[in-house]
């Protein structure tokens, strides 16, 4: 069951390619020199630091992703992996071609980073991410552009942190890699999810580049001049990559924050751009495909608008009939594997179960998902539409929404025809037509026409490697 989860950090084609080498910065100047007191509040402190292969990092980026995979998109990623192998055997140390040299003995420096960021009530909290880094023969390379790397959901709170190996291997196109933890992964394991505070969460991602780019000066990393940032992220994180593009543009100190990161572009696959207008979509479609985000959502809008869900409980949002299962109470305890072990095997929940044959068929015996109904499962006092608890979420919500903004920077949507995890209509294409509208650089891109949710994140992530490992 978890790996539905973990199939949306799941990974595909690496590469080898690396450009101008620079050295590591070196001690010895400084070894004559009396140590600096310790600053009271660094901008990263490092926990660990890791090199590994390219054959290594390889491995990693083609595990596990072949479960739900479409046929079109197994024979790519197989394709692509012939391609790595081959060029694996037939490279020497150094070639030089197109606008770098390839270099078969990249090794990619893994750096662990604790850094400075706040919570949802505004309070300082420590944070965490994984940098990615190229070398050749222990040295560093100059790194062109950064890509920041927004994660999607994942349940397994297993206190290492999501650090997917999704992107990594673009570190061997001179990029620096971010991937940043959330609240509740990396350092902060144990604690409540923020669950769609995407507002919230692409200042903290933001925050993660600004340590990076101080923790890569004190390295002696050289900047391509013209760097900037690319921001990618599929489904929660794909909400969270559109997040960061307004946070950079819209907020003050996004914008102070921009002088450094330098936006260039998004890529933001299937994300609840409109949280209000999910909600929205789940109750007049009066349907709901993974239950048990929507404790997430209401646990997470707890944990970021502390203030406006003040005295609110989650078991008040729903039924007798869902309570009797554990499901939101397991997730209030933060017990994941019990909330979903009992979603998709008690027999209590049968009765509330989505009806339509078709909705089983494409996907119940696909992805081991039920589909329950929306008013089955939510509270007679949240069906009133004046109640305190509906009014609060629903505030949440709204606040949440991330195309309140024109983006300047090229922004790309993409979602699969069959999403119904992430409703289609209430946030990629409603996104897209209000950009367009109002004349932001936005396209809108699909997966394969019998792609859903989760099968199209390994066609969104082809999709968005291969225009990466061509730019200009």
């Amino acid at each position: 069951m978890k790996n539905i989860y973990k199939l949306l950090t799941a990974l595909l084609c690496a590469g080898v390619m690396s450009a101008s080498v620079v050295s590591c910065s070196s001690d010895d100047e400084n070894s004559n020199k009396s140590p600096n007191p310790p600053d009271p509040n660094p901008a990263f402190e490092v926990i660990e630091e890791q090199d590994v292969n390219a054959e290594d990092m390889m491995k990693m980026v083609y595990t596990g992703n072949e479960e739900n995979a479409l046929p079109e998109d197994l024979a790519a990623q197989q394709s692509n992996k012939e391609d790595l192998e081959k060029q694996l055997q037939e490279l020497n140390d150094q070639i030089s071609g197109g606008n770098g040299t390839y270099h078969r003995n990249v090794t990619y420096k893994v750096v662990t980073l604790k850094y400075n960021s706040i919570d949802g009530n505004g309070d300082p909290i420590t944070l965490s991410g994984k940098l990615t880094l190229p070398q050749v023969s222990g040295y560093y390379v100059m790194i062109e552009d950064f890509l920041l790397n927004c994660h999607a959901t994942n349940m397994d709170f297993t206190g290492n942190g999501i650090s997917n190996a999704m992107f990594k291997e673009m570190a061997a196109y001179s990029f620096a890699v971010l991937d940043p933890d959330y609240i509740g992964f990396g350092v902060t394991n144990g604690k409540p999810q923020t669950y769609l505070c995407q507002k919230l969460i692409a200042r903290q991602c933001v925050d993660m580049e600004l340590a990076a780019i101080e923790y890569m000066k004190q390295q002696g990393i050289k900047f391509k001049d013209g760097y900037g940032t690319y921001v990618t992220g599929y489904s929660q994180g794909g909400g969270n990559a559109m997040a960061v593009g307004r946070h950079l543009q819209v907020t003050s100190e996004g914008r102070e924050a921009n002088k450094q990161v330098k936006l260039k572009r998004l890529y933001c696959g299937a994300g609840p751009y409109s949280p209000i207008g999910t909600f929205q979509h789940w109750l007049e479609s009066d349907s709901l495909c993974l239950t048990a985000v929507l404790s997430m959502v209401i646990k997470g809008q707890q944990e970021g608008h502390s203030d406006i869900m003040k005295g609110i409980q989650l078991t008040s949002y729903f039924s007798d009939e869902y309570l009797a299962s554990g499901v939101p109470q397991a997730f209030d305890e933060n017990d994941i594997d019990k909330a979903m072990l009992t979603l998709l095997g008690d027999a209590k929940l049968t009765t509330i179960k989505y009806p339509d044959p078709e909705v089983k068929t494409a996907y119940e015996n696909l992805m081991g998902v039920p589909w329950m109904q929306f008013s089955k499962i939510m509270s007679d006092e949240f069906k009133d539409p004046n109640s305190h608890i509906r009014q609060a979420l629903l505030q949440c919500l709204e606040m949440e929404r991330v195309d309140d903004w024109t983006p300047t920077v090229p922004v790309e949507i993409y979602t699969a025809p069959r999403d119904n995890v992430i409703p289609v209509k209430a946030n990629a294409i409603s996104v897209y037509e209000k950009f367009k509208n109002e004349g932001a650089p936005v396209t809108l891109s699909y997966a394969g026409s019998l792609a859903n949710h989760i099968t199209a994140q390994i066609a969104w992530t082809n999709h968005v490697k291969g225009i990466l490992k061509n730019l200009e």
